[in-house]
């Protein structure tokens, strides 16, 4: 029989069935033998489904004590299997399930506001057929099954795109018989609101943009311009991409990033854009990008801007590492913070660490100067190119006015720090860097930086440009 002849006769035992009730009649007992048979059939062979079927893998249903809605969601979705979450007074229900559905059901046994069981259960589902359609059907249940599935639901699409929450509406109610009128019914397939509503990437966006993971940011910045269709949000992807590139110290791309958005924010389209308000702060990062950009080109120290912004940032990096836990990283860029700053003091003297060119009265005054922090009293071999310790204690000898100041037992506390440089992971040996390790070269970075920049190098602003909202 075709889906028209269906529906004909759908009517026809609807109208029967409607007359027999307001006659006096069981009202449950007419419609299971007047009108489910052909509702029935009607979704086996024909089931109206908005807005189209999709091939699910899978289904999860919540199963209250009317299964009629559950069969016909089971029918439309037309799963390969089937998860019931039932409770105890609805298990009844499972056997005429499979038997009109045609379909095995995995029954799973939970309390009637047990929604932690639907969110464990959704979630291993999810975990087995990460790349399969997964249907959850709200339809029946309790209202706390029912919110407890859809929360799952919407939470869960935004890592696995493919499940979808459905449920079964009808198109006209019939108040009397406080029941939908037969025939009227469809599955309706929610869209995932990751895809269609701008307003809930926005958030995503916004909420890995101020945790600083600016690549996932930008990505979800550019789903917004497709999904909306309002191209602002290439300036928002744009600024993400530039401190991504930053804080992996490309500088080369930050900059270039930094430099295309001030350029876009001077076009007439985008004059009101959000981002125009701070003009005047990302240009003066862009500049800081781009002497770094040209320090790491040329090798120029006379760059102090360069050299600040450099310092800067892998000091900046290097107390992100420390707050993740991460010892290793973090003594890797504050060793390297520091090594730049010692770098450009020893350039303004003329020298190179190197190639120092000693004379022989300068070599014995760094000797002696070596002995002093290393409390020892045979002479140190210098070496030809100078280390960390060495750029410290041969900055002391030509008279550095930061290091100079410095107290000796200060600087021998430094010692061990500043030697062990080479034994550390991620450098050249495999010990791993204490907290207090990592603090000691930290705070001698910062007290450079500082210097360098009361001495010519502008303030830095190192941090993101706040959004708190599009």
């Amino acid at each position: 029989m075709g889906e028209k002849h269906i529906r004909e006769a759908i009517a026809e035992a609807w109208a029967e069935y409607r007359k027999a009730v307001v006659s006096g009649g069981n009202s449950q007992a007419l419609y299971q033998e007047i009108v489910w048979p052909h509702l029935l059939q009607l979704w086996r062979e024909a089931p109206p489904v908005h807005p189209r079927r999709v091939p699910f893998k899978a289904s999860i249903h919540t199963l209250g004590t009317s299964p009629e809605a559950t069969i016909l969601a089971i029918l439309g979705i037309n799963p390969e299997e089937v998860y019931v979450l039932h409770t105890e007074e609805s298990q009844r229900y499972l056997d005429r399930i499979e038997k009109e559905t045609g379909k095995r059901t995995y029954p799973i046994k939970i309390g009637k506001s047990d929604v932690a069981t639907i969110y464990r259960v959704v979630r291993d589902q999810l975990e087995k057929l990460p790349s399969d359609h997964v249907a959850l059907d709200v339809t029946s249940g309790t209202k706390a099954m029912s919110a407890g599935l859809a929360a799952a639901g919407f939470f869960f699409q935004r890592f696995f795109p493919k499940v979808r929450v459905v449920y079964v509406d009808n198109e006209d109610y019939d108040v009397e018989l406080r029941r939908p009128k037969a025939g009227t019914e469809r599955l309706v397939i929610l869209p995932n609101p990751h895809e269609v509503v701008g307003e809930v990437d926005g958030l995503f966006a916004l909420e890995l943009y101020n945790k600083g993971d600016f690549a996932g940011a930008a990505s979800y910045f550019q789903k917004l311009v497709g999904s909306t269709g309002n191209q602002s949000y290439t300036l928002y992807a744009q600024l993400a991409r530039g401190y991504a590139a930053w804080y992996a110290l490309d500088f080369k791309e930050a900059a270039s990033k930094l430099d295309g958005l001030l350029k876009r924010l001077e076009e007439n389209p985008w004059l009101q854009h959000p981002l125009a308000r701070h003009y005047a702060r990302l240009e003066r990062q862009a500049t800081l990008l781009r002497a770094a950009r040209e320090l790491l080109e040329k090798g120029d120290l006379d760059n102090r801007l360069g050299v600040a912004a450099v310092a800067a940032t892998m000091l900046e990096l290097a107390q992100r590492a420390r707050r993740r836990d991460e010892p290793t990283l973090a003594a890797l860029f504050a060793y390297r913070a520091l090594e730049l700053l010692l770098q450009e003091r020893l350039w303004r003297q003329g020298r190179k660490a190197e190639a120092p060119q000693l004379s022989p009265t300068e070599e014995e005054a760094l000797k002696g100067e070596l002995s002093q922090l290393i409390q020892s009293s045979e002479p140190p071999r210098v070496r030809e190119k100078l280390g960390l310790l060495e750029l410290v204690a041969f900055l002391r000898v030509l008279e550095d006015p930061v290091l100079k100041a410095k107290q000796v037992k200060e600087l021998q506390g430094l010692v061990g720090v500043l030697q062990s440089r080479n034994q550390s992971l991620l450098i050249h040996g495999l010990l791993v860097p204490t907290e207090k390790q990592v603090e000691q070269v930290q705070q001698l970075g910062r007290e450079l930086l500082k210097a360098l920049q009361e001495e010519g190098a502008p303030s830095l602003e190192l941090e993101a440009l706040p959004l708190e909202r599009l």
